[in-house]
């Protein structure tokens, strides 16, 4: 009895995770975690439950599935940043949490984060940190690209991949007045071609050169009049320097 004790707490010894999930590297802690416990021989726990197991094996017992379950769930637990871990410390199970995760964290298009990684690679910058660092950071989007864009030699999804990056390529080069029209175009399952994107991008922000921003063009005393009663002190006045109006009033 005491051998078999010592064998079922060997599964749970160090039972760690080396990815934390904090909402935008989903596929990369799904698949790091799921080694871990597979190593283990535990992803029943967050594959079935209980009642599924028991179907299966009558000699299944209830106290030592929940035990066990419970040194899963407290293993979760800790590869969450705090903010989640908030959010969803009331899941009673470990497939209860794991479910849950993926229907929050794991429903988001591949195009999108494609997209956002793609986006984070170009702006990634060593700074003040040590190469290591760095490069763990460079190395993990690398990582979760490969598995959204796992190898291939498929003609027609090379391709495809191209005319991606040629949309992903202008769309980074855009500035925030086009945060919209970038949102509905990766909600789509197939990024459209550029030259549809450029057309839609015509179509729905052409007129902006003509037209411009109104606000923008207000001579300054018509600004004033849009200045809400509580904002006027941040009005500064150029001739007496004070604050709560400016200088033609």
């Amino acid at each position: 009895m005491s051998l078999t004790v010592h064998k079922t707490s060997e599964k749970y010894k160090e039972l760690k995770f080396p990815v934390v999930l904090n909402g935008k590297n989903y596929l990369l802690w799904k698949r790091t975690t799921t080694n871990v416990l597979g190593g283990r021989k535990l992803t029943k726990h967050i594959e079935v439950t209980f009642e599924e197991l028991k179907a299966i094996d009558e000699n299944l017992d209830k106290d030592t599935w929940k035990q066990d379950d419970l040194n899963v769930l407290s293993a979760l637990h800790c590869s969450l940043e705090a903010s989640i871990l908030e959010g969803y410390s009331y899941c009673e199970t470990s497939k209860e949490l794991w479910d849950t995760l993926m229907n929050v964290f794991g429903n988001e298009s591949n195009l999108t984060r494609v997209y956002e990684i793609k986006k984070a690679l170009g702006s990634l910058f060593q700074d003040e940190s040590d190469f290591n660092t760095h490069f763990g950071k460079y190395r993990s989007l690398v990582a979760e690209l490969e598995m959204l864009r796992p190898f291939t030699t498929e003609a027609k999804t090379l391709k495809d991949r191209r005319e991606q990056d040629l949309v992903f390529g202008l769309m980074m080069t855009l500035n925030s007045t086009y945060k919209d029209v970038i949102q509905h175009i990766l909600r789509d399952d197939k990024v459209p071609t550029l030259e549809q994107v450029c057309s839609k991008i015509q179509r729905e922000y052409g007129s902006q050169g003509l037209f411009g921003n109104k606000e923008e063009n207000l001579p300054t005393a018509n600004k004033v009049g849009t200045v809400k009663q509580g904002d006027k002190k941040l009005l500064v006045c150029d001739h007496c320097k004070k604050k709560g109006h400016l200088k033609d009033k």
